[in-house]
């Protein structure tokens, strides 16, 4: 009789060949994935303090901490995805973003941390603009006459009408005397003078559609929009003039320096710019393939611009460059 023990060996072999290939074992530890902040659509950009806070497609939300050289992603309490259209700060440390499907989320630590306090699931209709105060009044308004309103900075939210009855209402600011202005589709500004309690529709020069509102240092207001269009009302929003920017494309964003020079930027990454506050525009740039969503005043001389390209940064001062060649940004690395 033949010895099994070879058989048996043999068996054995293959049993722990087995366990071993089916049994559990660590993952490889993965490099932390990361974000190039000028590969992905920004939306809208803010200061929290001296941080600088991007939002954009994906509910992507990057942080700055060094005036725009290098960004990170801030972490996200949700695992909605939906994009983010504007930011706003009513203090350094409390700040709200908002979104498609009525998206709303909210920080309280400078924004490094993000939490959902609203979301639409029956509905993707976004949300465009928004704008507070340190009091905790806060607005949001958005597509088909949207307009949200907050009295607990940011917590929690009703919805309100008015008379833009279902119009796009692009863009919402405000300033410390209970003064607001909203600015929309087929011409529409509302202003209010009560916070926010009630509105009027006011008369404009312009019938399509306006895409933001700033209030600037000297008290004037600024409306701006479609194919290059700019209003100006010298009487608190009350009526409004047309002012020749020299470029025939859409505005997006506009920021006021420090300085009082009067930033814009819009379609294909044209930049015009006004140190009269508004009386009259030069062109920066003009041409391009990218359009340009938001500005703000980055420090250190310097513009931070957020588009389909991503977050860049120029110098606030033309005449700090040789020319405006394509600009860069650094990678951004998500939350480990």
């Amino acid at each position: 009789m033949k010895s099994t023990l070879p058989g048996l060996l043999l068996s054995a072999a293959v049993l722990g060949a087995a366990l071993f290939a089916f049994s559990p074992r660590p993952l490889p530890a993965f490099a932390a994935t990361a974000i190039q902040a000028d590969r992905l659509q920004i939306n809208g950009l803010a200061r929290a303090g001296t941080r600088l806070v991007a939002v954009g497609e994906r509910g992507v939300i990057l942080l700055s901490d060094d005036a725009g050289a290098s960004w990170r992603q801030a972490a996200m309490a949700s695992d909605e995805a939906s994009a983010l259209t504007q930011v706003f700060f009513i203090t350094p440390r409390i700040g709200i973003a908002v979104g498609h499907d009525g998206w709303i989320v909210r920080t309280v630590d400078g924004g490094a941390h993000w939490s959902e306090v609203h979301f639409d699931r029956k509905h993707s209709d976004p949300l465009l603009s928004v704008w507070g105060n340190a009091s905790g009044l806060v607005f949001a308004s958005g597509s088909f006459g949207q307009l949200f309103v907050s009295h607990d900075a940011g917590a929690t939210w009703t919805q309100q009408k008015t008379p833009a009855d279902d119009r796009h209402l692009n863009a919402i600011a405000g300033d410390a005397s209970g003064r607001l202005i909203i600015a929309g589709e087929t011409g529409t500004l509302l202003l209010s003078t009560d916070n926010g309690a009630s509105w009027e529709k006011r008369p404009v020069p312009y019938q399509g559609s306006l895409f933001g509102v700033l209030k600037l240092e000297n008290g004037d207001w600024l409306a701006y929009g479609m194919r290059g269009n700019v209003l100006r009302s010298t009487d608190q929003g009350n009526t409004w003039t047309h002012i020749d920017s020299h470029v025939g494309t859409s505005y997006f964003g506009a920021v006021q320096l420090s300085d009082g020079e009067l930033v814009l930027v819009g379609q294909g990454g044209a930049i015009v710019i006004s140190r009269d506050n508004g009386q009259s525009f030069t062109v920066r740039k003009v041409g391009g393939v990218q359009s340009l969503a938001a500005v703000v005043d980055a420090g250190h001389g310097e513009l931070a611009l957020g588009g389909e390209a991503g977050v860049a940064l120029l110098p606030a001062s033309p005449a700090a460059q040789s020319s405006l060649a394509p600009l860069h940004a650094s990678p951004a690395a998500s939350p480990s």
